[in-house]
């Protein structure tokens, strides 16, 4: 890696994979703010988007003051994502919603991964570089303030570079937690399954141990 990568790669930190999953975070407590070109609420009850509510009449007023419209999405409130006409289609759509909210965690949860071999890969060069500077100044004294002062640089981004890995780590075992607990009853089983069969032919490799014996 070269030292320019290295230092947009100090700079850059880990601020864009934090930031990706705080904001799956607040997704998942409320609802994602509403883009004023198009709305994301799913409206299945509505033939416009609208309602159309009829006051009761005061002594005084006529047809031009009875009758109010209001947005479906505005008038249900914030933290929802649609309105349907049955039990069966709003579960269905939670469902899809489950599933994608999923599938996004997990691309995060990789994308976090990826970063973490990269930070891991730097601090590696990293030690590499001031181990080569203890190296030099040793062999050449003439050198070794100048050589103590880039060490010294080379050191303090060591520090940022193990604060970061250390705090991506702790993210990354909390968000797998999380996926593990989200991981589908039927994977469960299969996994389960697969253990069993494991011990089963391990099972059978001693028993067949003991009868050559």
């Amino acid at each position: 890696m070269k030292k320019q990568d290295l230092r947009n790669l100090i700079k850059e930190n880990i601020s864009d994979w934090l930031a990706e999953r705080s904001a799956m975070e607040s997704m998942q407590a409320e609802e994602a703010p509403i883009k004023e070109e198009k709305s994301e609420f799913d409206d299945k009850v509505s033939k416009d988007g609208n309602l159309y509510l009829v006051y009761k009449p005061g002594k005084d007023d006529d047809d031009s003051e009875i009758v109010d419209t209001i947005s479906v999405e505005t008038l249900i409130g914030k933290g929802y994502i649609g309105a349907y006409t049955t039990k069966e289609k709003a579960l269905a759509a939670g469902k899809k919603a489950l599933k994608a909210r999923d599938a996004q965690m997990k691309e995060t949860y990789k994308k976090g991964q990826d970063k973490l071999k990269e930070l891991e890969g730097s601090l590696d060069e990293l030690k590499g570089a001031i181990e080569k500077n203890m190296a030099e100044a040793t062999a050449n004294p003439t050198m070794r303030e100048t050589l103590q002062t880039k060490s010294n640089s080379l050191l303090e981004k060591l520090t940022q570079v193990e604060a970061m890995v250390e705090k991506l780590r702790s993210g990354l075992e909390k968000e797998g937690l999380r996926l593990e607990k989200k991981k589908p009853s039927k994977d469960k089983k299969d996994d389960a399954k697969s253990d069993d069969k494991k011990d089963d032919k391990n099972s059978d490799k001693k028993d067949d141990k003991k009868d050559k014996e």
